[in-house]
């Protein structure tokens, strides 16, 4: 490698080094991403919390918690660890497919996801609940 690359790769390095921190704060804020990971600095603008994930599915018009066991428990499991860390990046298609899947009377589902933050006023930590519904999809015939 000859002085003149070697000088552009570190500038480089040395310019995403200098300019990751403001990025990665604007994924926590933006997309809700996890501030603690995603090898970033923000983790020091919010305390380390988990995303909670309550699945509530409708039947015959009557909404009820889902009791997940084994498989179906796991991805609901796997599906709060990647909202935790892809926050609204994280989509829940293959959890739906599988929740849908499993029973056809299942009309929609609901998706109850708590994100724990601090409430900057009182300094406790606080639940944010965000409810998120879907309907089954529609079989063309």
């Amino acid at each position: 490698m000859t002085g003149s690359v070697r000088r552009a790769a570190m500038f480089g390095v040395v310019t995403l080094v200098a300019l990751w921190p403001a990025v990665h704060l604007g994924l926590v804020a933006r997309a809700g991403t996890d501030p603690w990971e995603l090898f970033g600095w923000a983790m020091y603008s919010q305390p380390a919390a988990r995303v909670q994930v309550r699945v509530d599915v409708e039947r015959a018009g009557v909404l009820e918690p889902l009791r997940a066991m084994g498989g179906m428990r796991r991805q609901v499991e796997a599906f709060a660890r990647a909202r935790t860390t892809l926050g609204r990046l994280a989509s829940p298609k293959e959890l739906l497919a599988t929740v849908f899947a499993s029973d056809a009377s299942i009309g929609a589902v609901e998706l109850v996801l708590r994100d724990v933050k601090l409430d900057l006023e009182s300094a406790l930590l606080v639940g944010i609940d965000e409810r998120v519904r879907f309907e089954r999809p529609r079989t063309v015939r």
